[in-house]
């Protein structure tokens, strides 16, 4: 018995030790990105999920929008009946799961590379300036790396299994559930995933290619009864909540209409861009420069190094990596997420989910840099910590930077409500704007009414006129954000009353704004000079501009 006992402890002791990193490094994450808590809602998502919370879960009147990320609500739900906060809630929850998405990414590039490849993936990854930034913001994107990062984890499980059994004939007898069951687990983590982001779908053939190579030795029928059963399992576990809720009609409307919106009317897949060529470079740009934290015309000069860096590990890579399964596996994720953004979805945090795995693919690329070219001259081990030290560390002062920028100044659009509050009153004030009407509700809900009296959320400055000549009494001030388009057209009587600014990097949303004050003809004494910047946000100009939702002032 004491045999028995004394085994179990150095059992316990053994698995402690091995597992001591990731959870240091989980525990790392966390403290850095809860001393630089974000502190705004600061565009149309994050307050969607606000009042989500503060004001009931209601995707039928974008609380949040369609399908409601009811994975993501539910746990930031949780946090807000413990803090009270609603900000607070939801990045807290972003914090937590993109912290403890470090144990599975570091548990899966030790599998597929080696124990030093997962100690540098997970360093790169706390480091990573938009993987830091995005946990910061009550935004669905970084918590939802977990289940991003779980769910492959556990589709390499299955496929390892295989590769076990072929070179063990007598393990597949003791373990023939195992393969399966991580396959299980791996649909079950996506299905939940999804209902944090619709966007994770695009992993589903990373699922579907293991369960093809898993046919060789189970029957079909058993593939798709486990792996079938948990994605299943995992998808359930939302969306009958959903459709039973708000009734099979009216959710099936709602999601029709927000397809509609977002993939064909004015959303950011191939079928709104005017430009592949230019879809592409946009691409390229928001990966490389915010995701990766590279490099770019505009970036931060220190980028230079890790850029540098980046560039040798892939040569590298690609260089001395041997193309295995494993490497298919991971060219797989790639491929298919790839496509996914190419077609689908190319925000800048919808990029984000490959950095992960990109970080997996750097570290291994600098560890072949040490074995095949430094480790044999004089001074090859002191020069590659150094090489990635300052890798290390010049990310994470760029991120720092980043960070604190998000922490401690307001966002243009926040200070641009602050400015009209400060300076006009709402009874001879009418502002016409584009998202910045749902941060009008959070911010200052007294201009707010049903009938759009004080903010009307338009488009296009045709929206403008025509909602102008239908007033009987004409507001004195009337006042016009730079996101409307069409603005060009009325150079002679917008007066720019201010500009609002914040770095680049550091914005979910628009990074620059511009607030005009539209005036008759007989006030313009000159043209000024106008500097349109709806060109920055990459947004098609032709729009028209009638309210796309409309305040419910009953909630």
């Amino acid at each position: 018995m004491a045999e028995q006992n004394l085994t179990a402890i150095k059992k316990k002791e053994n698995l402690l030790k091995g597992n001591m990193f990731p959870l240091c490094a989980v525990a790392l994450c966390l403290v850095t990105r809860l001393l630089f808590f974000g502190r705004y809602v600061d565009e149309w998502d994050s307050v969607n999920f606000a009042f989500g919370l503060s004001k009931g879960y209601d995707i039928l009147h974008d609380q949040p929008h369609f399908p409601g990320y009811p994975v993501y609500m539910f746990f930031s739900w949780i946090g807000y009946k413990i803090i009270g906060s609603d900000i607070k809630a939801l990045i807290f929850s972003g914090i937590l799961f993109s912290s403890m998405a470090v144990f599975p990414l570091y548990e899966l590039a030790k599998r597929m590379f080696s124990k030093n490849v997962s100690i540098l993936a997970v360093i790169l990854y706390i480091v990573n300036p938009q993987i830091w930034l995005q946990a910061e913001k009550p935004l669905s994107d970084a918590f939802g790396l977990f289940f991003v990062i779980t769910a492959v984890l556990f589709s390499y499980l299955a496929l390892e299994r295989v590769a076990i059994s072929k070179d063990i004939p007598e393990y597949l007898e003791r373990n023939e559930n195992n393969a399966l069951t991580y396959l299980a687990f791996s649909g079950f983590l996506l299905g939940l995933g999804i209902g944090v982001r619709v966007t994770y779908l695009a992993l589903a053939p990373v699922m579907l290619y293991v369960a093809f190579l898993l046919r060789n030795i189970f029957s079909v029928r058993r593939i798709v009864a486990w792996g079938g059963l948990g994605f299943a399992a995992g998808v359930s576990s939302w969306l009958v909540y959903l459709i039973i809720h708000f009734t099979p009609g009216k959710f099936f409307k709602k999601f029709l209409r927000h397809a509609e919106y977002h993939f064909y009317e004015d959303g950011n897949s191939i079928v709104t861009t005017d430009s592949f060529f230019e879809r592409v470079h946009d691409i390229a740009y928001r990966f490389i420069a915010h995701c990766m934290g590279l490099w770019w015309q505009d970036a931060f000069l220190l980028r230079v190094v890790p850029t540098i860096i980046v560039v040798v590990s892939l040569v590298y890579f690609f260089k001395k990596v041997k193309w295995s399964e494993k490497i298919r596996f991971l060219s797989v994720v790639f491929l298919f997420y790839g496509l996914w953004v190419l077609f689908i979805q190319d925000a800048i945090r919808q990029i984000m989910v490959l950095v992960p795995f990109l970080a997996m693919v750097i570290s291994a690329g600098l560890l072949y840099f040490y074995t095949y070219y430094l480790k044999n001259k004089r001074y090859g081990r002191i020069s590659f910590y150094l090489m990635t030290g300052v890798f290390i560390l010049s990310h994470a002062v760029d991120s720092v930077r980043i960070v604190s920028i998000n922490r401690d100044i307001k966002p243009p659009s926040v200070s641009q409500i602050d400015y009209i509050k400060e300076n006009y009153k709402k009874e001879n004030t009418k502002f016409y704007c584009l998202n910045d009407w749902r941060l009008f509700q959070y911010y200052a809900p007294e201009w707010c009414d049903r009938k759009n009296t004080h903010v009307y959320f338009v488009s296009h400055m045709n929206g403008v006129k025509n909602d102008l000549k239908r007033l009987k009494k004409k507001p004195e001030n009337v006042l016009i954000s730079s996101k409307l388009f069409g603005r060009h057209k009325y150079a002679d009587r917008l007066k720019e009353l201010a500009v609002f600014e914040r770095d680049v990097y550091g914005v979910a949303d628009y990074n620059l704004l511009a607030l005009y004050r539209f005036e008759s003809k007989a006030k313009i004494k000159e043209p000024v000079e106008r500097r349109d910047h709806s060109n920055r946000q990459g947004i098609v100009e032709e729009q028209e501009g009638m309210p796309l939702v409309k305040f419910d002032e009953t909630r």
